[in-house]
């Protein structure tokens, strides 16, 4: 069965006093209150980045979605607070999707993005596969096998042609994304009705991913 996939990651805020110190470039600058206020700048950009790397970031949520008895797209979502024990917990239910037989996995940047960043932080949380292969059996270039990454077949293996999916889902699928701030996922995150939210807009766009997947299955793999 194929299941469209994508997570949605946040700054690890136990990590923020373990970041390197941001390289700054002052050229002449010498006034003490613009050099705090560029040092300040840098570090909060630091800090933003944070969630696009697993050293310093953590998965907030994840879904899959996939077709149900009837046919219509069904979902199955899981949200996790900034803390590694439900961090670890949501990456082992990830497992236990991608450890079936019959998966087959379909995302959007799933190569450059949501499988090594999954894989990687299970490794910093000491989660266990339990059946599921290795990081480089879903990260094959070329491959439409068991997992394929959209964005890499759209954008024909070329990086210079990669597209955004909101572009290609309004003009293939012609819908779009729903619009969040993924700045305030740290605070979303903590109540109820904000994990809905965040899950709201990941499930989204796992809901594009596979409907831009029905489309070019059959004529670019």
């Amino acid at each position: 069965m194929f299941y469209a996939f994508d997570v949605e990651t946040m700054p690890n805020s136990s990590k923020i006093d373990s970041l390197p110190e941001p390289e700054i470039k002052f050229g002449n600058l010498k006034d003490p209150i613009k050099i705090e206020e560029k040092k300040a700048e840098a570090r909060a950009e630091q800090i933003e980045k944070m969630a696009l790397n697993p050293l310093y970031g953590r998965i907030c949520a994840a879904v899959f979605v996939a077709p149900g008895r009837d046919g219509e797209l069904e979902s199955v979502r899981f949200a996790a607070g900034d803390d590694d024990e439900e961090e670890a917990l949501l990456i082992s239910k990830c497992f236990r999707v991608l450890s079936a037989d019959s998966a087959r996995i379909v995302t959007w940047n799933g190569i450059g993005f949501d499988f090594p960043f999954l894989f990687k932080r299970a490794l910093i949380l000491g989660v266990q596969l339990n059946g599921v292969p290795v990081l480089s059996y879903w990260c094959k270039r070329y491959s439409t096998g068991a997992h394929i990454d959209l964005m890499q077949v759209w954008g024909n293996w070329n990086s210079q042609q990669y597209a955004k999916l909101d572009d290609v889902a309004v003009v293939v699928a012609e819908d779009h994304k729903i619009e969040i701030d993924y700045r305030l996922f740290p605070e979303l995150i903590k109540l109820p009705e904000g994990r809905e939210k965040i899950l709201d807009y990941c499930e989204q766009d796992v809901r594009l991913t596979y409907r831009i997947f029905q489309k070019l299955n059959g004529f670019l793999f």
